[in-house]
This record gives C-alpha cells, sequence and structure tokens, in this order.
C-alpha cells in the first residue's frame, strides 16, 4: 500500500478528524490543522502504525492532532523570534519540527516495546490506548473483570515507564538531542 493509498483512507474520515480538532476549541483553523497532520502522517507516520487490518487507529490519529493542535496552539502564541544570518531575515521553527520528530520518536519506542508483550497485555494495553473506551468498558465489552483490565493496564504502563524512563524524561524536559 503506498502513501497516497493509506492518507486516502485516513482522509476519507476527514469531518470526524475535524470535529476532534473542534472539541480541542479549535473552529477557525480545524481544516489547516487536521491538512497539517496529514502532512505530518505522510512525513513520519508508518502506515502500520496508522491503520491496522484496514482499520484506523483512532488513538494514533487523537494524539497527531492533539499535538499539531498544540503545535499550532502555541506557536501563534509566541513571539517568534528572527535571526538575521548573511542577511537574510530567517523565522526560527526548528523547535516545532523537533519536538514532533521527539514524540513521534517516543511513540515508536511504545509501539516497539510492546511488540513483544504476551497477546493478552498488547490487545489490552492497545485497545485501551487506541479507543475511548474506560476501563469499566472495556470490562463490559469483552467480559474481562475490571480488576484484571486495571492490573494489567498498571503493570503495563510500569514497564513502560521503566524501559523508557530516561527518554521520556528528555523529551518532558524538551532535550530532543539525547532522544
Amino acid at each position: 500500500m503506498g502513501r497516497a493509498d493509506w492518507l486516502e483512507i485516513v482522509a476519507r474520515q476527514h469531518k470526524e478528524w475535524i470535529r476532534i480538532v473542534n472539541g480541542f476549541g479549535e473552529y477557525d483553523y480545524a481544516e489547516d490543522i487536521v491538512q497539517e497532520s496529514y502532512l505530518i502522517l505522510y512525513k513520519y507516520a508508518k502506515p502500520e502504525k496508522v491503520i491496522e487490518n484496514g482499520i484506523i487507529r483512532r488513538g494514533y490519529m487523537y494524539f497527531t492532532l492533539r499535538t499539531t493542535y498544540y503545535l499550532y496552539y502555541n506557536s501563534k502564541r509566541k513571539v517568534r523570534k528572527v535571526s538575521i544570518d548573511d542577511g537574510v531575515l530567517q523565522l526560527d521553527d526548528k523547535t516545532d519540527l523537533r519536538e514532533q520528530e521527539a514524540y513521534n520518536y517516543i511513540c515508536e519506542k511504545i509501539d516497539d516495546e510492546i511488540e513483544d508483550w504476551h497477546w493478552y497485555d498488547k490487545k489490552l494495553f492497545v485497545l485501551y490506548r487506541d479507543t475511548n473506551m474506560s476501563i469499566r468498558k472495556i470490562a463490559a465489552e469483552t467480559k474481562i473483570s475490571w480488576v484484571s483490565i486495571f492490573n494489567t493496564l498498571k503493570n503495563a504502563k510500569n514497564i513502560l515507564k521503566e524501559k523508557l524512563k530516561e527518554d521520556y524524561e528528555d523529551y518532558k524536559n524538551e532535550d530532543y538531542e539525547r532522544l
């Protein structure tokens, strides 16, 4: 499946992505944010990370849209620094791109880590992460006890915290070059 093919599948739910961005409180530039998200997906995402078994991973799209929204929101509120280099005026936009690359790096590290998990742990974690379902709703839908799901997710999060501790700290501290 080529890049254009899978992006076309993602774009079929364009109105839904607009509604999600509207849910963040952005109405005037929601279209622009969704379009920018498509560009980010095209540049940085792997098709299998966005679409699994023909189904779009809503959690992945949600986090991409949210991150793009925050990048937009923060950039329009900041005063852009202008540097003069050899007589040419340039805007310094490196921070936004580096942050997006770091975010994608962390997401890929998480995906790589969960690939080695037991199928039960992996399925529950992915279900919880990629859907809007609460633990109680997952329990009702799957007939798995709430306590079992809670403990599995708690253990999964602890494993991820331990494995990605340094990278996540670097990300939070904006030390993107250390990732």
